[in-house]
């Protein structure tokens, strides 16, 4: 297909050419950036001949709906022999990057399409409208147009924003968002009204939640989730009612079954009902934040009471199959499938448990705390709770520290003095303290079993990670 004629189904979409010269233009009925190539391929065959011929109309009626975004000269639509199109300069005079290809910079390519739209028709309607809507609100004085603004504290420095006014005694900027307001831009902005405590407000002449540039969302998120838009609807109510009213798109969350959401709500609101944050440069209408902290503190907190519901009812499950139909849990054969099913269930809740061994540490150590719990001896054929206290100390010292705590929790303190008649444990508790302090390494609680415990007896656990330094 090198020659010759080409059809198109005119229900085919249509197909932009390769190494296009223009790759952006301006809608200057909007001030969008348009990617020609998206553009092309948006339209089907038949509808962007339409539109090619609307396009050549309005450029012969000194009316161009497109220009470059580089250079601003306004462009059209042509197309190649194979019927593949692009766009074109009304006028090449050799300077527009977008056809020579020359070396700019990149704060150079972004002032000319910045310049571009500035100067376009959307750019002069938007600001027109805020300044009707500004006149006829009399809180508001000194409104003016492309004033240039010096700095206070530093001279030298000056910013010309789209409209100024004063209410009462903050100046606010309005500044015109048109869909490539580059970041570099909005913060140098921002930082510079911040500069001066004034309060500089970015409006946009439409916003669609569904179609949303990168740069579009730089402007909403740093606004706390609010749009601001000006339109003829908002300029007329202004005028009727005396009072500067906006448009307000904004966020709104919420949550469902799985977690947060969000919903788009949009209100015309007077200037008054915004809340004007000249610290972080936000003016919004809804407080997309607070509200989004709340619905997430919700989640979290119902997170946390299931999650301790179901540590609670697995503890207690737990604990039953520890007394297996009312003996002490024993690693026997017979109960080999109850251990397995323990086993099973802690997993699920991210604790692993051994699969034997069950009179080791991991035993000894909830017997002796349920002994403390009980007040009298478990799994063991002692008399008292200071028999417990001397068998840890003699083959488990590691573990004392979970045995102290235990006595502490289930206030057994006056037991244990009842019960040590010749004072040996007294003796023998000074011992165990000194060597704790001096965080000797054979007193020092075994670590690998806080993980069980934590699920089992998490305020004793936690009093032993607190000892030891670390965290769940």
């Amino acid at each position: 297909m090198n020659s010759g004629n080409v059809t198109f189904d005119p229900l085919a979409f249509a197909v932009p050419a390769r190494d296009a010269a223009i790759e952006e233009v301006i809608n200057l009925d909007t001030g969008e950036i348009v990617e020609t190539a998206g553009y092309i391929r948006g339209h089907r065959y038949g509808d962007l001949i339409h539109a090619r011929l609307r396009v050549r109309s309005r450029l012969r009626n000194q009316s161009p709906e497109f220009a470059c975004a580089l250079c601003g000269t306004p462009a059209y639509i042509v197309s190649n022999q194979k019927k593949n199109f692009f766009f074109r300069h009304a006028a090449e005079d050799g300077s527009c990057p977008s056809l020579t290809r020359g070396e700019l910079t990149e704060q150079e390519i972004r002032a000319r399409k910045y310049h571009g739209l500035q100067e376009s028709t959307a750019h002069k309607r938007i600001k027109g409208m805020i300044v009707r809507s500004l006149n006829a609100d009399a809180a508001f004085a000194d409104v003016s147009e492309e004033k240039s603004w010096r700095s206070i504290s530093s001279p030298r420095q000056r910013r010309q924003p789209d409209v100024q006014a004063r209410l009462g005694d903050l100046r606010i900027a309005f500044e015109i968002q048109l869909s490539t307001t580059f970041l570099d831009v909005v913060v140098g902005r921002r930082e510079f009204y911040r500069g001066e405590n004034a309060m500089l407000i970015w409006i946009m002449g439409h916003f669609d939640p569904n179609y949303r540039r990168l740069t579009t969302d730089d402007m909403l998120f740093s606004n706390n989730a609010n749009i601001l838009v000006a339109d003829e609807q908002t300029a007329a109510l202004s005028e009727a009612s005396g009072v500067f009213h906006l448009r307000c798109i904004h966020r709104r969350p919420g949550r469902d079954s799985h977690g947060i959401i969000g919903a788009w709500e949009e209100h015309v609101v007077p200037i008054h009902q915004l809340t004007l944050d000249v610290e972080d440069q936000r003016a919004f209408f809804f407080d997309y934040h607070t509200a989004e902290v709340a619905v997430l503190s919700a989640i979290d907190a119902e997170k946390a009471a299931a999650s301790e519901e179901a540590a609670q009812l697995l503890r207690i499950a737990f604990l039953e199959k520890w007394h297996h139909d009312g003996t002490l849990y024993k690693q026997r054969y017979e109960h080999d499938a109850v251990w397995h099913e323990m086993r099973e269930r802690i997993e699920k809740h991210g604790v692993s448990l051994p699969a034997a061994d069950l009179d080791g540490k991991l035993t000894t150590v909830i017997n002796a705390i349920l002994s403390c719990e009980a007040g009298y001896p478990i799994g063991w054929r002692f008399k008292n709770l200071v028999e417990v206290g001397h068998h840890l100390a003699e083959h488990h010292p590691d573990l004392l520290l979970f045995y102290g705590y235990a006595n502490q929790e289930f206030e057994r303190a006056a037991i244990l003095v009842e019960q040590d008649k010749s004072q040996r444990w007294q003796k023998r508790s000074r011992t165990i303290f000194e060597a704790l302090s001096l965080r000797e390494a054979e007193y020092m609680p075994d670590p690998t079993l806080l993980s069980i415990l934590d699920l089992l007896f998490p305020a004793i656990a936690k009093r032993v990670r607190d000892f030891n330094g670390t965290t769940t």
